[in-house]
């Protein structure tokens, strides 16, 4: 499952990362924010009590509900026949329900042909604080098998949760409505009454009832559908395999679809945007076919079919129910001539994670939420390797390091972090907590070194041997043990004394990672030592230790020889080493294994100048490792910052995305520091001295038939930078191709159109903006609609900004924004001082109507935005006459946090780093250069 956060995390900035972040995981990182640390603990203590007792474990349900969502009445009812298997001797039964009215109930009692007993009509109490019925028993129950008869009624929620109301515009500006369903994770019960926890799997045999105008359709096959007497249908699906409840899904609208009746295979979407369906239909039937080979174990072995929905209101981004995978339309629909390349690689990446999840999720499911990496796990590492079998060409695996390990290594180093396996308790939120980068991004990122250490056949047959030894069952860790051990035999040999268990303990059960030192003697020997890492300390006495596998390269080895697993499995050792003191030597290679490298400063140097002078001698995904992993530790007080620079600079010889992605942000960091100080020129400098040479190789404005998505992805890159450090080339190629889009119906390439707007905005005539706004209002396509609100945000005339901040709140333009797309119209203008001071001037005005229209919430995140921008005296100035402005609606603990950031950044340049930063460019003649010479310092 993806969940979503705020206005869209997968249409990235232009000088973020390229990432195709899971949006459940933004989303459930915010809901932790607003969970302190004493009810965390609190809540994990009490887990118990919200849990279902393990006497009643249900085995079928008989699911009916009625719907009249055609007209836009929330009202709905129904009716649940609940098989239970009684275990004990029972006098209560427990069901979970949320917000729903049981009008009556019978108990049954079922014998082996089936035959119901009537026993008795139960009296209940309800527990909202736990969201159970609880069931009073006259005659305590003997064990065995009964059915638990509901008939209930409920309205149709409007928050996108549980079963739900949304609708769209059609073709006529007609509002249409739909009912939908989002139940991971405990939310099935918000539908109807259910036991509600992952390991309670049961089948599901369901009937909706609804206008004719409508059609229903849900995980299986429809079996029958039915005229009723008062002019409805009922439509009744096959019965569902053995699941998880929280996997049940169900629409009922008016959506066509298109179709591959070979794959069994659809894609339904609203009737105006059917025709924007047609890669997804393409995309999936590829991925499955590439998963299907690559497992072993067929889709269609356990399910008929595989139904694609996109959704206007779906806060859960994409979502994995077994058979009816749902998606928010912009990562689903793709439209030729609109959607950009890195629409398309989030479309195709978020397929292949919710189709993996069919396997693990569905097939297999955690036992509980505590082990949820095991389902996100995998699904986060085969987003990218399913995608990449489906279209090889694409290099989709390229991908992985620096938009997942990497990007989880900077908040994995955090002292808050959580280990792998983990409960916070059984409440809603507390659950929601979990679905977070520890679990998507760090679980696919140890599953890949996992993965490594294995051939790929023996990889797969662990696959193999995972699911069909659990399927339609649940797992834990031992599960996943079990099935690494039998592949490991004979075939990865550990070190004495480690066992599988030992070794995958280490990594799922510890918060945080560690640092691998490597520290040479240049006297035949080396010294490794680990310590857990942290991204803003050092600390000594930490005991933990990890069962680290690691590899070596040496100077002037092979890039394609087969390199030899070794271990490390103490806090420190002293290895022979054999590498000439000459040489550099390189591990952990190609950062295979989930931890940082710290190596001595002759060693750092040495690689610095074979970076310099022979960049290609250092694997790719290497180069990008050692840029990571030197600027955090240089940040971390591990490394001296001369060196991570040094080492930074070796990237105008670079041609590839992977470490200019990586070096990227070490430069966006830098700049966030910089700009607004006196010696800010000698930073743009050193920016025109890196990006120089690819930038002129790059034609910034079209892009060729045959171009590689890699180089998609380092052109928007360089000519970000090259536009944000006005250089006069690239302003000048944008504006005159957003021109010749507004003056000559000549449009802009999809692919360049977020840098081509943003920045051609910057010195194009006004009629551009209104251009710009005008197809922003245009469009239904909600990818293109967000980019264009993005770029929007870069305009930097003042009564634009002005004039673009007033439509997110109505003004009088009294545009049809939603919420999401009114706060993202505030959040755009971030993107230069020139906006912030607009926003500033903006919410001291219309503050009142921020908050009416979005919430406290959105106010208090854009104050500490503002102050996160706030580098000047001036500046610093403006955020207090805000705060005061906001004194009476800003909770005191928002506004000093801001003036704790604002204060902070203001002293930044008399930190260590600060200092060392400008030492660094003072002494160094930054110029563009064309051949491999080191940094030489200035006379």
């Amino acid at each position: 499952m993806r969940l979503h956060l705020l206005c869209g995390v997968f249409l990235i900035g232009l000088h973020s990362a390229a990432i195709a972040a899971h949006p459940k995981v933004q989303h459930s990182e915010g809901k932790l924010n607003t969970l302190a640390p004493a009810s965390l603990q609190e809540v994990a203590a009490q887990e118990l009590r919200y849990r279902l007792p393990s006497y009643i474990v249900p085995t079928h349900y008989k699911l009916y509900l009625e719907t009249q969502v055609h007209t836009g009445n929330r009202s709905y009812s129904g009716s649940v026949d609940i098989h239970l298997d009684i275990r004990q001797q029972a006098k209560t039964i427990y069901v979970h329900q949320r917000g729903l009215r049981i009008t009556s109930n019978e108990l049954y009692a079922s014998n082996p042909n089936t035959n119901l007993t009537f026993l008795e009509t139960l009296r209940y109490t309800e527990d909202p604080e736990r969201e159970f019925a609880v069931f009073a028993i006259r005659r305590a129950l003997a064990p065995a098998s009964y059915v638990l008869h509901l008939d209930f009624e409920g309205e149709l929620r409007v928050d996108d949760d549980g079963f739900y109301l949304s609708s769209y515009l059609d073709a006529n500006g007609t509002r249409k409505y739909v009912a939908s369903t989002q139940f991971q994770a405990i939310s099935a019960r918000a539908a109807f009454p259910c036991l509600d926890e992952p390991a309670l799997k049961a089948t599901v045999e369901l009937g909706i009832k609804h206008h004719p105008s409508y059609k229903a359709v849900s995980n299986m096959p429809i079996f029958a559908e039915a005229g009723d007497l008062d002019g409805n249908v009922v439509t009744y699906f096959e019965t569902t395999p053995r699941m998880s409840i929280y996997l049940l899904a169900f629409l009922v609208s008016d959506f066509l679809y298109t179709e591959n009746e070979v794959a069994a295979q659809r894609v339904y979407a609203r009737p105006n945007a059917i025709n924007q369906t047609l890669y997804a239909l393409e995309a999936g039937v590829r991925i499955m076919d590439a998963l299907d080979e690559h497992i072993g174990l067929p889709y269609r072995s356990y399910m008929p079919k595989v139904d694609q929905v996109a959704l206007t209101q779906f806060s859960a981004g994409a979502m994995e129910n077994w058979g009816l995978c749902k998606y928010r339309e912009e990562v689903l629909l793709f439209e030729p001539g609109v959607t950009t390349y890195r629409a398309q690689t989030t479309i195709t990446t978020i397929i292949a994670h919710e189709y993996v999840h069919q396997w693990f999720g569905n097939v297999i499911t955690n036992e509980w939420w505590s082990y949820l990496w095991l389902n996100e796990g995998f699904a986060t590492l085969y987003e990218f390797l399913g995608a990449d079998m489906a279209y090889p060409e694409r290099q989709y695996r390229d991908l992985f390091n620096v938009q997942v390990v990497q990007r989880v290594l900077i908040t994995d180093a955090a002292e808050s972090t959580r280990p792998m396996t983990f409960s916070r308790g059984a409440t809603f939120n507390a659950i929601l907590s979990l679905f977070d980068s520890v679990a998507y991004f760090k679980g696919g990122s140890v599953l890949q070194m996992f993965r490594l250490l294995l051939p790929d056949a023996a990889w797969r047959q662990m696959l193999r041997t995972y699911v069909q030894g659990n399927e339609f069952g649940t797992v834990n860790t031992d599960n996943f043990v079990a099935a690494l051990t039998e592949a490991f035999d004979g075939v990865v040999s550990l070190p004495e004394g480690t066992d599988v268990e030992r070794f995958v303990q280490s990594w799922v059960n510890q918060a945080g990672y560690p640092v691998l030192e490597v520290r040479r003697s240049y006297r035949g020997e080396m010294i490794l030592s680990q310590d857990r890492f942290y991204g803003n300390k050092i600390v000594n006495n930490d005991f933990t230790v990890w069962v680290i596998p690691y590899t070596m390269m040496e100077q002037g080895d092979a890039q394609d020889a087969l390199l030899e697993w070794q271990w490390m499995t103490s806090k420190a050792v002293r290895v022979p080493s054999s590498t000439p003191n000459d040489e550099w030597i390189l591990v952990n290679v190609n950062q295979t294994g989930f931890y940082r490298v710290n190596y001595d400063p002759s060693n750092w140097y040495m690689l610095i100048r074979t970076l310099l002078e022979d960049t290609a001698a250092i694997p790719m995904h290497s180069r990008a490792q050692l840029i990571d992993d030197s600027f955090h530790l240089a940040r971390s007080n591990r490394l001296d910052l001369e060196i991570a620079l040094e080492l930074l600079g070796y990237v105008r010889h670079e041609r590839e995305y992977p470490p200019w992605e990586a070096a990227n942000r070490a430069l966006g960091y830098f700049h966030g520091r910089m700009r607004g100080q006196p010696d800010y020129i000698l930073y743009e400098l050193f920016v025109d001295t890196l990006i120089g040479d690819v930038f002129v190789t790059l034609d910034i404005t079209t892009v060729a038939p045959d171009e590689r998505l890699l180089e998609k992805y380092l052109r928007q890159v360089i000519s970000s930078w090259a536009c944000r450090m006005e250089i006069e080339s690239c302003l000048t190629a944008t504006r005159d191709a957003l021109e010749r889009e507004v003056f000559d119906a000549d449009p802009v390439h999809p692919d360049v159109s977020a840098v081509v707007y943003c920045y051609g905005l910057r010195t194009a005539p006004t009629v551009a903006f209104q251009y710009l706004f005008g197809k922003l209002l245009g469009s239904d396509n909600r990818g293109e609609r967000q980019l264009l609100i993005n770029a929007l945000g870069c305009a930097n005339d003042t009564e634009q900004l002005s004039s673009y901040l007033l439509a997110a709140i109505g003004g009088e333009l009294q545009v049809n924004f939603n919420a999401e797309e009114r706060l993202s119209i505030l959040q755009s203008v971030l993107s230069s001082r020139q906006g912030v001071d607009a926003l500033i001037e903006f919410l001291t005005e219309n503050y009142t109507y921020v908050v009416s229209l979005l919430g406290p919430n959105a106010l208090a995140n854009l104050v500490q935005s503002i102050a996160t921008n706030t580098n000047t005296l001036d500046e610093e100035q403006m955020l207090i006459a805000l705060l005061e402005q906001l004194n009476s609606i800003l909770p005191a603990s928002v506004s000093a946090s801001a003036r704790t950031t604002a204060s902070i950044n203001l002293a930044w340049p008399s930190t260590r780093e600060g200092l060392l930063l400008r030492y660094f460019l003072e002494r160094y003649n930054f110029q563009p250069v064309q051949s491999g010479t080191v940094l030489q310092p200035d006379a």
